[in-house]
């Protein structure tokens, strides 16, 4: 991303700071909707937290990428509305229906089936570490999730999204 791009946002360039939303509101919504299990409150997550990187965008810092910094404001407003509603992230159903982030993912054969497989957790830090190329460190930052946790839920997405496919191309051939 473009720190000249950041910086007419932080001094109140309304257009900067709507390309900035751009670039980030498919991601932001995907972990959203996967914590939520639901439209309306994966959708007002998301513009709370905006609301929230509006009011808040001329105190960043730059001591994360301002992504990191955004992804971490959606992480912490899904886990308010999940608390807010008496739900434990733990009982979040593991097949809920996922949304596709990225454009060309959408393309991909079998690639939302196999996502779909993941929990909640399993599916932000293998979307986050694959999709948006983020570090295990940012990940941490995110999350607040261990750097060993943040690995775990890697390994485990990647043998669930695995033995998926093995399973998936077992029957196509049979």
């Amino acid at each position: 991303m473009s720190r000249e791009l950041l910086q007419r946002a932080r001094t109140g360039d309304a257009l900067a700071l709507n390309e900035l939303i751009e670039r980030h509101k498919e991601m932001a919504y995907s972990i959203a909707f996967k914590y939520l299990k639901n439209k309306e409150d994966a959708e007002d997550v998301v513009q709370d937290a905006f609301v929230n990187v509006l009011n808040s965008i001329k105190k960043f810092r730059n001591q994360s990428k301002f992504s990191t910094w955004l992804y971490k404001i959606i992480y912490h407003e899904c886990l308010k509305q999940l608390k807010s509603k008496n739900k434990a992230i733990e009982y979040v159903p593991q097949f809920a229906q996922w949304e596709p982030a990225a454009e060309d993912l959408k393309e991909e054969v079998g690639v939302e089936e196999g996502l779909n497989q993941l929990n909640a957790n399993e599916f932000t830090v293998i979307s986050l570490f694959y999709l948006e190329e983020k570090s295990i460190k940012e990940i941490n930052q995110i999350t607040s999730f261990s750097p060993a946790n943040i690995k775990v839920l890697l390994h485990r997405a990647r043998a669930k999204m695995k033995e998926f496919y093995n399973k998936k191309y077992a029957e196509d051939e049979g």
